[in-house]
């Protein structure tokens, strides 16, 4: 009997690709019902689009063959659509999903935790692709881009290639963002400066010589690189780079290996308990360190030091109940038969005070008086 209930479940119990395609699925589905990650991911590449081949129209780029600026700028725009949905994506939704314990609630479930981040990798992945396509259709139907068929395979790889890449940062990162708030202006503030010097905004053909080798040493130059390359219809090529390729490779698989080994499910509790719910936004040194030290040998930290040394404030004890205090103002006003709020009566006569009743102890009221 116990071997048939085992078989049922194993016959109930869907297949890792049924795990996987539902995950990818419900990804979808919460990037479609947050109208600010769609925005953010979709909207902001062609916005910037479209802004700068305005400013540009009708100029041509003497340095990469005397091509159009559309040519060039079409495929930065796909590499920034990519590195908005699965580099800043990743990091804001990853960050937010743990500090809210959906990461904590996830591993409490027969659902694996690998399905569940497999699951928002390939959804990330996928709009990606979304937002490339959306970006040359744009820049073909607007601005006259050519697409290069014979570049299509190579632009391909790279795609996939710096998918993973980014996607791994990403999670990297996420390691190292203490909380939510600071999730987005770590992410913007980490590969902003890297979009300028990559050959994403503009060329950087006249830049200084240290300039140019720091920016390749970064997968988004070489990624960057590729895609304009692969889509050059005068000095391109529509070979594969290896090199780039295996730059970039090393990228994510570095990033993957520290994930993996340092990624928390939980949100730090050690935060909340010195500093309330609301957590300092330190951001890499602090959190390197803590990480590098073995966990016996960590130092006190100099905040726990400094509130131990001060003083703790003693509250004031409350008053017994009926006393006053002898600082306390006494308000003095009209007498009750005074106030004139009370109306007179209707013969115009002031209101007469009731006559004291007489006391039991003048001898008026005597006996014998």
């Amino acid at each position: 009997m116990a071997a048939t209930d085992s078989s049922r479940l194993r016959a109930r119990r869907p297949s890792t690709l049924g795990l996987l395609g539902k995950q990818v699925a419900y990804q979808l589905k919460l990037l479609m019902r947050s109208p600010m990650a769609a925005f953010a991911t979709l909207v902001i590449p062609l916005m910037v689009l479209l802004a700068v081949n305005l400013l540009y129209s009708g100029t041509r780029l003497s340095s990469r063959g005397g091509i159009s600026y559309a040519q060039f700028f079409t495929p930065a725009m796909v590499a920034f659509a990519v590195i908005n949905a699965c580099y800043m994506s990743v990091i804001s939704a990853t960050t937010l999903a743990r500090d809210q314990g959906i990461l904590k609630r996830i591993r409490s479930t027969p659902l694996p935790s690998w399905a569940y981040m497999t699951g928002r990798i390939v959804s990330s992945a996928l709009v990606a692709s979304v937002g490339a396509v959306v970006v040359i259709a744009v820049g073909t139907g607007v601005y006259g881009f050519h697409v290069i068929w014979a570049g299509v395979p190579a632009a391909v790889l790279a795609l996939a290639v710096a998918m993973f890449c980014f996607c791994s940062l990403g999670l990297a990162v996420s390691v190292l963002v203490p909380s939510a708030e600071s999730a987005v202006p770590i992410a913007w503030g980490t590969m902003l400066p890297l979009c300028f010097i990559s050959d994403v905004f503009q060329p950087i053909d006249n830049a200084p010589h240290w300039l140019r080798t720091i920016a390749s040493f970064f997968p988004l130059r070489p990624f960057a690189d590729d895609l304009e390359s692969a889509f050059n219809p005068i000095t391109g090529t529509r070979a594969i780079h290896p090199a780039h390729l295996e730059l970039i490779a090393l990228w994510g698989l570095a990033a993957a290996a520290f994930a993996l080994l340092a990624f928390r499910f939980e949100p730090d509790g050690r935060h909340r308990r010195d500093h309330g719910s609301h957590r300092p936004p330190v951001f890499a040194a602090n959190r390197v360190r803590e990480l590098l030290e073995p966990r016996g040998r960590r130092e006190p930290r100099p905040q726990r030091e400094e509130r131990a040394r001060l003083p703790r404030a003693r509250t004031p004890r409350r008053a017994a109940r009926g006393t006053v205090d002898a600082q306390t103002e006494w308000i003095e006003g009209p007498a009750p038969a005074e106030d004139s709020s009370v109306p007179p009566d209707a013969t115009g006569a002031a209101p007469e005070s009731p006559a004291p009743e007489p006391s039991a102890a003048t001898p008026s009221q005597s006996p014998n008086a």
